[in-house]
Formats: C-alpha cells, structure tokens, sequence
C-alpha cells in the first residue's frame, strides 16, 4: 500500500482531508477513523490504515502564505513554491486576501511571506488575519512551526512592522520560531532567495515523509525556476525615448506639473490602466556640488561603487540617495560619528520624524559636521531608489506609448533651494535624443473592473489623477461602457485643472459620464473632493448599491483618509446604517475590489 493518498484523492479532496485530520484532538481522531474504518467494513474495505497516513498527512504540508501589495511578496512566494517542490516537499501556496482565519489553528508547517505599506499599515490583502491573530479569538498554535519573511522599505520608521508583528504574536500563540524573521528592504531579491532556500531546509527536517532531494538537485532546480521575471526592473530598465513634454499649469501658477510622453516600442515594456512607472532618477548637478562642498570631498576622485570604476560626482550622480535623510542612513551617520545632539533627536521619534522632512544629506553633514572619505561616504548613503508615477495613458488609446503627469517639487528650507530629485530631473529632460530608464510597477488592486458596463466613481486630487486619465482612455475605446464620474480636486481653476480641455471632450462623447470639481483656493472657503462627494451623497449611493467601484488615487496621509469618512458617512446617512454597519459595508467593498486605492 502507497504511503500517500495523493493517488487515492484529487488535490483538492486532499487538502479539504488535511484541513480536516490537521485540526482534530488525538480522541476526535480515533472516533473518525472508527467511523471511517466501521463504514469501510459494511463495504468490504479496509481503510483504517489509510485514515492513519492521512492524519500524518498534515504534518507534511508546508502551507506558503503571502499579504502582498504590489505583487512583490506574491512573486517570492511562488519561486518559494517552485523552490518547495523542488525539493520534494508538499506544498500549498495560499493568499492572505482569500485566507479563511479559521484555518490557521490547522495549519503546521507554515511560512508566511507579508509587505508593509507606508508607515506600519499591512497591506489591504493581510488586514484581515493580521487584527484576528491580535483578537480575542486567535487560536492557540501549538505545534505550528513557521517563519516569516517581511518586506518594507527602511526610510519608514515603522520598517517591515507588518512582518514583525506576525513573526512575535505567531509565537505568543504557542507556534515555534524555526529561523529568525527576514526584514527586507527595498534591494530585496539577493537576501530573500538566500533565505528562502536556508528556511526551506529548515522546515525539510521538520515535515514527516517530505522527501527532500540532494543539495545538487536543489541547486540545479533553482537555477531553472522561471517566476515570470520581467524583462525590465529597476537593475535593468528600458530606455524610453521622449515624444513631448508639456507644461499643464498656467503661467500664473507658482506651481509646475508636467505632461511626459514616453516610447515603449519593446514588446518587453507592457502595462494597464492603473499601472505605475518606477522612473530612476539623476541627481540634480547642484545638490552634488553642494555635497562635496560640505564634505571638502573632490569630485574627480576615483572610487568603486558595484564592482564599476567612477568618479565620486559620477556616482553622486548616479547611485545614491542625496535628496533626502532616511531613518537608516541616520542610524548608520550616528554609527560612524558618534554625536550626543544626533542620538538624542533619533531617540525621540516624533522629533526625529520632523527633522527628517524635507532635509537632505547636506542638511545632515552641516547639522552633525563629520570627516568623512570618499570611500566612507559611499558606505553611508542608501542607493538611490526609483521613484514610482502612475500611468496616465491606456495602452490601447496609445499603442507604443507611455504617459506620466509629474509634479515638480520645489520648496525652501533652511536658506536653501530644494528640489525633488526625480522631478526635476524630468523637469530638465530634452526632447531630442533624451532617453529615461523606466520599468513597469503593476499595480493588480487598481484595476477596471472585468465588466466594462460596470459603473465607475473615480476620485483624485493634484497629480492623482493621473490613472483615471488612463481608465476613461481605455474605456472610451469600450463597445459597452458602463457609466463613469469623476471627482478631481486641486488649487485653482483656471491655473491647475489638469487636462481641462481632455476631460470636456470625453463628457461630449460620454466616454465620461459626469465630472465634479473642488479648488481650494479660489473661494474665501476651502473646498476638497469629499465635499462634492457628500454633496452628492443621495445619487452616489444610488451607483454603489448598482455595483459601482470607487477608486482612490492621491495623498495616503490626509486627502485618502478624508475620502474614506466622507464614504463611510454617505453610506450611514443614505443607507440609514449605523457607523458599525456603514463601517462593514466599505469593508466589504474592499473585499469585493470594489473599493481600491492608489495611495502614496
């Protein structure tokens, strides 16, 4: 007799029987193999012995369980599927978006692989298990061995914070630790790979009738995975050339947006309405002279950076953060020159977090003076990071295309002038033979939805609203488009009503079906989007309740955060809820991606 029922059962009945076996008391389980081996003997079988193997059975299950946003974490967790089975474990791969919470106290071998947004928030996909495994009716987890593998971006002061909230409370609830958590930062794919193969080792010695291959298989099987990497990233991106560049502000305005058109000729370069561009920025010539002014630094000096040969301004230039201060290039600066005034602003975190806003690394070196080399700089400072636009064309209205609409940061501070690296250096691209590296971010929880005759309430402010721009584009071109409004907030009317003349053409051939508008600052009263959304409360919930989906693009901190009470008081007044039931309802959208956000 097999040692398996794999044979016996189809993939789905096997894992509906681990759940099952996995989630009994050693009594319940002898009842049910009574049961079972009783039932077999009025039908001339013997399958008590299989009852048995199939109870172990759920001891051999390494469950992969991944809360990702923007698809890295899903990525990681199916190479650490590819690499499981690889090695001749049993393995289920599960999102934390359709995860059942009940689940998790029948589960034994699991490895958790989760992101985090923003400031400590878990993304929407992990929300769910994350408050029930801190409830009151999280399950007590003995035997459950795990691991977890967190990804975030250190400049947060909250780094990884979703990951290590799940790594400590799975073991307050009695689960065993098999490897300490993996923090990853933004430069994640070398640490995570190396950790998922170690970690997959780790759970091969725990799992009963895992069958692990040799280290030669493992390696050679690895070396084979194809996870769908594409053709470009960060580490390799596409070269786009420049169509056109266009101011959008009016020349009253002391404000500057931009309208960039870029080529996407590569078949490798694909994306969707609601996509993002992840753009590598230069830093500004200004900024780098300023830094090797209050360093006493040459720019001519030859260093290494990643085994290439440069000049320090080169590399200024090319390789690392210099427009702003990150809580871990902070940490490393106190390190390197111990300084009382420094480790005392670090140790009081809202201090600290307002010292970093808007400074930047000459801030730094001039607040907290130091001698440093070349060569000790490089080591000091974090690379420099792509810096992330949604798309604002549909491929299908653009074929061969890529729009951004960028806001150019400018501000005082200090004296000084300050510009944001990647703005401004879009801000001074040429025309003419100009080339910007570019990849595609995709963005899966910002999406049409699949029925194009579903109703879409579209709401952003300033450069938020960007993608909608793309959305109406691509629905235009619809042979059965559902209705669409628009809500779009910014300063002044005649100055800063991004695509003004694009929107009114869209309404007349109904490929838009109504726009509202909010500036603020050109009454003696400022008004925002979530007011013309509550003044439109009656006939906004009418399209919810006919299935509407409402997106979200724009500022994380205030402009989303408004949004969301505005809807939740438009559902309790127009529904005639309660804030707990009107509170539910949103939740259920967000369940349903009826409710998604683009937020930064």
């Amino acid at each position: 007799m097999e040692n398996s029922l794999s044979g016996a059962l189809s993939a789905e009945q096997l894992e509906l029987l681990t759940k099952l076996t996995g989630s009994l008391s050693k009594e319940q389980q002898i009842w049910v193999a009574g049961y079972l081996a009783g039932f077999s003997e009025r039908n001339g079988e013997q399958i008590s012995q299989q009852v048995e193997i199939a109870t172990t059975s759920a001891q051999s299950v390494l469950t992969i369980l991944y809360g990702s946003r923007t698809g890295n974490g899903e990525r990681l967790a199916k190479k650490a599927k590819i690499l499981a089975e690889a090695q001749g474990l049993n393995v289920v791969l599960k999102n934390m978006e359709t995860y059942r919470t009940r689940d998790l106290q029948a589960e034994k071998n699991l490895l958790v692989i989760v992101s985090t947004h923003g400031e400590g928030v878990p993304p929407f996909s992990a929300q769910e298990l994350h408050g029930f495994i801190f409830g009151k009716r999280a399950p007590k987890l003995e035997g459950v061995n795990f691991a977890v593998l967190a990804l975030g971006d250190s400049s947060y002061f909250q780094f990884c914070k979703t990951g290590r909230d799940f790594d400590e409370q799975l073991e307050k609830l009695g689960a065993k630790r098999l490897v300490p958590v993996l923090t990853c930062d933004l430069d994640f794919e070398q640490p995570a790979d190396e950790w998922i193969k170690s970690t997959l080792n780790s759970f091969g010695g725990e799992l009963v009738n895992g069958s692990q291959g040799s280290t030669a298989n493992q390696v050679t099987a690895s070396n084979e995975i194809n996870t769908e990497t594409p053709k470009y990233s960060k580490k390799n991106p596409f070269k786009a050339p420049v169509y056109e560049k266009i101011t959008l502000h009016g020349k009253p305005s002391e404000r500057q947006t931009l309208h960039l058109e870029l080529a996407t000729d590569d078949k490798g370069l694909t994306y969707e309405p609601g996509d993002s561009a992840g753009v590598i920025p230069l830093n500004p010539p200004e900024l780098i002279n300023e830094v090797l002014k209050v360093t006493g630094l040459n720019g001519e000096e030859e260093l290494e950076v990643n085994g290439v040969k440069t000049t320090l301004y080169d590399s200024l230039r090319r390789n690392f953060e210099l427009s702003k201060i990150t809580t871990d290039v902070a940490s490393r600066y106190l390190a390197f020159a111990p300084n009382t005034k420094l480790k005392k602003l670090i140790e009081n975190a809202s201090k600290f977090k307002e010292y970093l806003y808007g400074r930047d690394i000459v801030d730094l070196f001039q607040d907290f003076p130091a001698k440093v080399t070349s060569a000790e700089l490089s080591k000091l400072l974090r690379p420099i990071q792509p810096r992330s636009y949604s798309i604002s064309s549909s491929p299908l209205a653009c074929p061969g295309e890529l729009h951004l609409t960028v806001s150019v940061v400018n501000y005082e501070q200090s004296g000084r002038a300050k510009r944001g690296a990647c703005s401004s250096y879009l801000s001074e691209v040429a025309v003419e033979d100009e080339h910007v590296p570019i990849f595609i971010e995709s963005n899966p929880n910002f999406r049409l939805p699949k029925n194009e005759e579903t109703p879409i309430v579209m709401i952003g402010a300033g450069t938020g609203i960007a993608p909608y721009r793309a959305f109406v584009q691509h629905r235009e071109l619809s042979e059965k488009r559902g209705k669409s409004w628009l809500f779009f907030g910014n300063r002044n009317f005649e100055t800063e009503f991004l695509y003004q003349a694009e929107w009114q053409n869209f309404l007349k051939s109904g490929a838009l079906t109504k726009m509202n508008v909010a500036f603020s600052r050109d009454g003696s009263k400022k008004e925002y989007v979530q007011d013309r959304l509550i003044e439109n409360s009656k006939e906004l919930f009418r399209w919810l309740q006919e299935g509407a989906h409402f997106y979200i693009c724009g500022d994380m901190n205030k402009m989303a955060g408004d949004v969301q009470k505005a809807l939740v008081k438009i559902i309790e007044k127009e529904g005639d809820l309660n804030n707990e039931s009107a509170l539910e309802y949103v939740t259920n959208m967000q369940k349903e991606k009826r409710l998604q956000l683009d937020v930064y």
